[in-house]
């Protein structure tokens, strides 16, 4: 009987560790949501005359909205690429695009700053270079899908004056400037081409 309770004794510790991890294994969700950290995502509401696309920002779990898209015209928001250095989360690029025209904005969220910034003019065939991102001057360049020129100095700026820019294979690479959402419309909502004519 003494070798029975001895041995039950120094058995308990070792089954609460196998009965702690067995209920981590079966219960991932809530393991997960322990180191979950702050995420972006987006939400999308139809209705019968338009699709509401909405970035949100989970923080802490409150929601945050941080850009609003009212699309009649199968415009839409779709993720690109988070950019990260050293491991940790700098920005995150989505394309806003827009049917009318046939091309993207290019919307940035600063995980530092938390703030939406997007490129007031509209691009067709070309696409960020993700580390040419500054916030402290608030532009970017763009890299022309399709262009096979070898000089990377051909460079054309365009600044927030400019609506459009169509495909064009004579620029390599474009330095686009991009502002704060509050400063595309009311409540940082956008609205498609069509919407705004």
């Amino acid at each position: 009987m003494r070798i029975f309770v001895l041995y039950s004794l120094l058995l308990f510790p070792l089954c609460c560790v196998i009965a702690k991890n067995g209920y981590v294994e079966q219960n991932p969700a809530k393991y997960s949501s322990l180191t979950e950290q702050d995420t972006l995502y987006i939400e999308t509401e139809e209705t019968e005359f338009e699709i509401l696309y909405r970035l949100c920002f989970n923080q802490q779990g409150k929601k945050r909205v941080v850009f609003e898209l009212e699309a009649v015209d199968d415009s839409s928001i779709d993720f690109m690429q988070s950019y990260t250095i050293n491991g940790v989360g700098k920005f995150a690029c989505f394309a806003v695009y827009d049917n009318v025209a046939d091309g993207n904005r290019f919307l940035f969220f600063d995980y530092e700053s938390q703030i939406a910034y997007i490129t007031p003019t509209c691009f067709s065939g070309f696409y960020p270079i993700y580390s040419s991102v500054d916030f402290s001057k608030l532009e970017v360049l763009l890299r022309n899908e399709h262009s096979h020129l070898k000089q990377l100095s051909d460079t054309l700026s365009i600044d927030s004056k400019v609506d459009y820019v169509p495909f064009n294979c004579n620029n390599q690479i474009i330095k686009a400037t991009f502002v704060p959402c509050s400063q595309v419309g009311k409540d940082n909502k956008y609205l498609t081409t069509k919407d705004s004519i």
